[in-house]
């Protein structure tokens, strides 16, 4: 589902309670993979959120622009289509300053991809791995549950997968909900693997302060099942290109696309007590490092 259309305005400027303090950047890439509840959950920890959308015309902001944090959300474009998306060169650029001035980052899906090749890595479009889409197990290293940043938000979502009766192999796998056709497949070398699945060797890495995701933990069952029997209905042949896809509703899907929506969907219900607290413990990490960033910028007159 999409959210409500709001204006292509790099100053919009969505305030939490009322505060303005600690202000962090969204580069949105595409408004078919929004930010979702990950809003809610930035809003809670008291972040005033700027939007950015390139595909609507706004322009990347500079490095001293971004404020105290940036999220780069997905899109159905590749990294490498700078042809067609010419703004993907300057957000390489600008997460690769991101990375060397240690601003705190989320880089969630075409985001990681992004990250990964500004700072040394490869990305394969498509994924010699092959397509992922719905619920997969996470697969957390070692160095997971000591990273100074993912290592809260495995503990908190181990502890609702326990709650959850959810099975976690002690502590080694989380279900995650993911939908991509292209993949990071050289980590960079400064980078920190944290997870892995069995499509996507590369689905969760650090470096600096930047946290990338292959998956989408600002996703939701209903989503999922939208994107799932829409992507269905394409294979299928029920639309020829992707504006008709777009424009299709519900009751113009075949039957065996809407089955196969709801069979993610209820996959993805299953998994929803480990999402959400995925979700959340990520959002209060990012918001506490952002707010420290913004301290020292503040102490020291950067």
């Amino acid at each position: 589902m999409t959210e409500p259309n709001r204006p292509a305005d790099m100053a919009t400027v969505l305030h939490a309670g009322g505060r303005a303090e600690t202000l962090i950047t969204v580069i949105e890439p595409e408004p078919q993979a929004p930010l979702g509840r990950l809003r809610e959950w930035l809003s809670a920890q008291n972040l005033s959120v700027r939007m950015v959308r390139p595909e609507a015309g706004d322009p990347l902001p500079t490095l001293n622009e971004l404020g105290d944090g940036l999220v780069v959300l997905g899109g159905p474009m590749s990294a490498h289509d700078e042809a067609g998306h010419p703004w993907i060169t300057p957000l390489r650029d600008l997460l690769r300053g991101v990375v060397q001035t240690r601003l705190p980052a989320i880089a969630i899906c075409l985001g990681a991809q992004i990250a990964a090749e500004a700072i040394g890595g490869t990305t394969a479009a498509p994924s010699p791995h092959g397509t992922e889409r719905g619920v997969v197990e996470l697969e957390l290293t070692q160095a997971a549950g000591t990273d100074p940043l993912f290592s809260e938000i495995v503990d908190e979502s181990v502890r609702a997968a326990v709650r959850a009766g959810i099975p976690t192999r002690d502590g080694t796998r989380l279900p995650v909900l993911v939908s991509h056709d292209d993949g990071v497949v050289t980590l960079p070398e400064s980078a920190t693997l944290l997870a892995s699945s069995a499509g996507a060797p590369v689905q969760a890495w650090r470096a600096g302060r930047l946290l990338a995701l292959q998956h989408h933990p600002e996703s939701t069952p209903e989503r999922l099942e939208m994107v799932e029997s829409r992507i269905t209905a394409w294979k299928m042949g029920a639309v020829t290109d992707e504006e008709e896809l777009k424009a299709l509703t519900d009751d113009e899907l075949p039957l065996q696309a809407v089955a196969a929506g709801r069979r993610v969907r209820a996959d993805a219900e299953r998994a929803e007590p480990v999402v959400q607290a995925f979700g959340r413990a990520l959002a209060r990490v990012f918001a506490r490092q952002a707010r420290a960033y913004r301290l020292h910028k503040v102490s020291t007159n950067f």
